[in-house]
């Protein structure tokens, strides 16, 4: 299989916010990445201590593999997590489906994946939103976007954009305000968190 890294490292954003995770990103790039077998994949989650395996990046192009590889895990008694942007359905064993979205058609986002959210309802899979709301004209689209879906709102996190961490932290004023009205969650960015205390650090 091809991945760009593993990594053990927290989970920053979610249900699961903050909580370690060992991370298997699948993908190729130029000058980078390497291969490994899905008995090594295997062998190298038997070995880490972490509860959670999440499975992210280029997910689609290696479907079989991954099957075989999230039966094993799950054979190890750990929790599988599914990282994706929604783009396609992933069939796969696992025990959270985790999308990140933009609900806003611009700036080279990607639209809606109402068929692809549909799916995973109706297959009775564990689903949680992650979407990225930057302005009220977001929150709009992504209300609209909702309306079409039975969803629990505990699944569902609308989450602070900004460039810098000053921008965040006025995005998550706002979206924690509207989060109150609208009885979603608040989908908090740990990255966000550490990056500006590892700044503050050096």
């Amino acid at each position: 299989m091809k991945l760009l890294e593993i990594k053990e490292e927290l989970i920053t954003k979610g249900a699961l916010l903050g909580m370690p995770a060992l991370f298997f990103c699948f993908g190729e790039k130029e000058g980078g990445g390497f291969e490994m077998s899905v008995e090594e994949l295997l062998k190298t989650a038997e070995k880490s201590v972490m509860r959670y395996m999440v499975l992210t990046g280029e997910l689609s192009s290696q479907k079989e593999d991954l099957t075989i590889l999230a039966e094993g895990i799950k054979n190890l008694f750990r929790r599988v997590v599914v990282e994706s942007d929604g783009a396609e359905y992933i069939d796969l064993e696992a025990d959270l489906f985790s999308l990140d979205l933009n609900s806003r058609v611009s700036q080279g986002r990607r639209s809606w994946p109402a068929e692809t959210i549909e799916r995973y309802l109706s297959g009775g899979k564990e689903l949680e939103l992650r979407i990225y709301v930057e302005d009220e004209i977001d929150l709009r689209e992504t209300l609209i976007a909702l309306s079409n879906h039975v969803i629990p709102r505990k699944n569902i996190f609308l989450v602070p954009t900004g460039a810098t961490f000053g921008e965040y932290l006025e995005n998550l004023s706002f979206l924690s305000k509207e989060c109150l009205k609208y009885s979603f969650r608040l989908g908090e960015r740990l990255d966000h968190t550490l990056a500006k205390a590892e700044e503050e650090a050096e």
